[in-house]
């Protein structure tokens, strides 16, 4: 490898260790967190987390193209491990985050206020609105009972132009059960994931053809329980 090289490889391998370091110190930092730590100071550090492992990934991606192949295969294996790990830890932050907001502000509009301190960040979305009057049975996971769902959502909050796009989503995810909540958990509720959460949802369970094929499904269990048993 030429000097020149070298050298650089050489500063670029400092930078990462400084950036390692980082990740590993928001990382810590996230985790030490109580319950009742504010949701302000969470999504800061994630922030942080975040733009430490795009950082991180460049300064990799350089590295590895200035390093000879034996260096190189000892290094992947680092890599992929420190990256997987601070993306866990972008992850499960990303689910307190989302919990907290879905569940603590959705039980406030939904049930009205209560006895119980709910955190100052969700108060001020639960106290500016409340949920419609209609009747909004809470979303499984059933593809039959879909379209019914997402119809009512859409008269009773979606189109509704006086409800703000976080609270919209607020009351989206807490109207949710079961695997349709397990596969939006990792999604920030906020008003720029809105859109993104109902695409998920709609493309899990909304699609025409398995909508059609759960209704041949059951005509076909009918038929068969209808059948007369053949005696001998």
């Amino acid at each position: 490898m030429a000097d020149g090289s070298a050298e650089v490889l050489h500063n670029l391998k400092r930078r990462r260790a400084r950036g390692r370091a980082n990740a590993t110190r928001f990382s810590t930092t996230l985790e030490g967190f109580e319950d009742s730590t504010s949701l302000d100071d969470l999504e800061h550090y994630r922030g942080r987390l975040q733009e430490t492992l795009d950082r991180l990934i460049e300064l990799d991606d350089a590295i590895h193209d200035l390093m000879p192949d034996k260096e190189y295969e000892e290094d992947i294996n680092t890599y992929e491990k420190y990256i997987d790990k601070t993306k866990r830890a972008i992850q499960k932050v990303s689910r307190r985050i989302g919990n907290s907001l879905s569940v603590s502000t959705a039980l406030l509009s939904i049930n009205g206020p209560t006895q119980q301190t709910a955190p100052a960040h969700t108060v001020s979305v639960a106290r500016s609105v409340k949920l419609p009057a209609i009747k909004m049975e809470p979303f499984k996971g059933d593809v039959d009972t879909c379209s019914r769902f997402w119809e009512r959502f859409r008269s009773s909050n979606d189109e509704d132009a006086s409800l703000s796009t976080v609270n919209k989503h607020v009351f989206l995810r807490g109207y949710l059960e079961g695997e349709p909540k397990r596969l939006v958990d990792g999604i920030a509720v906020t008003a720029n994931t809105y859109e993104e959460t109902k695409k998920i949802l709609l493309t899990r369970y909304g699609d025409t053809n398995r909508i059609i094929q759960a209704h041949l499904d059951f005509l076909e269990s009918l038929t068969r329980q209808r059948l007369p048993r053949r005696t001998n």
